[in-house]
């Protein structure tokens, strides 16, 4: 799990950093950590992101506007904001934040929330068994497709990273439907999130992959995106 901490405070950023090794020690979990006092930085690395801790108050804009940013490049990364000033929790949760600490931090307020990112995370990791029969442990959020190979259906990950697996497409459908999982063709599921552009016969990924895009399904396939979109609004 990749988590941010985006602060343009040094000695706020070593704080949070050291809370979150403490959380991890305590709980024997573990988040790959990354800290950014210039959010430029943090801004150019975004899809290395599951989570961010983010300052409200930076140098130049608010992290409530670079909150908006961020979910215009990537809707799925859930965003803790931190501040002194509490008075900004109301324009913090307008642009979906996951939660809100108001500093000075307390350690079992924080560790609270990195509860809930656990108990989050859980419950969209699903177990998948290879074609030769090793299990692996997947974030459904991370699947940019599926495409179907005879009996063999092929899951490729955001990482480009392809799992093969005995497993049909109507059990994939009804797994996958509340995450904005759509056919654009009988044996292609796509994730509308990693979609990029849809061109007549073809869909586009974030990834650099393409996948057909037949005509029966091409409608409602269009239709599922651009309402993912206007409620990414």
């Amino acid at each position: 799990m990749k988590l941010a901490i985006c602060d343009n405070e040094k000695i706020d950023l070593l704080h949070i950093k050291k809370l979150v090794q403490e959380y991890c020690k305590k709980n024997d979990y573990f988040f790959e950590i990354y800290t950014y006092q210039d959010y430029k930085k943090l801004i150019e690395n975004l899809d290395d992101f599951n989570y961010i801790i983010l300052d409200v108050l930076l140098n130049d804009l608010t992290g409530i506007q670079l909150a908006k940013e961020i979910h215009n490049m990537n809707r799925d990364i859930k965003i803790i904001f931190c501040s002194t000033n509490p008075e900004y929790s109301i324009e913090a949760f307008e642009v979906d934040a996951f939660r809100y600490l108001v500093k000075p931090i307390e350690k079992l307020k924080l560790f609270e929330y990195l509860d809930e990112i656990r108990k989050y995370e859980n419950d969209s990791q699903i177990t998948l068994m290879d074609y030769q029969r090793k299990k692996c442990s997947v974030n459904v959020l991370d699947i940019c497709y599926i495409d179907m190979n005879g009996r063999l259906s092929n899951v490729h990950l955001k990482n480009k990273f392809t799992i093969t697996v005995r497993k049909p497409m109507k059990d994939w459908i009804l797994l996958l439907s509340k995450y904005n999982f759509h056919l654009t063709h009988k044996g292609v599921l796509v994730n509308l999130k990693y979609v990029s552009t849809i061109e007549k016969e073809i869909v586009i990924l974030k990834n650099g992959d393409s996948v057909y895009l037949s005509r029966k399904y091409r409608k409602e396939f269009e239709e599922k995106y651009m309402n993912m979109l206007s409620d990414m609004l």
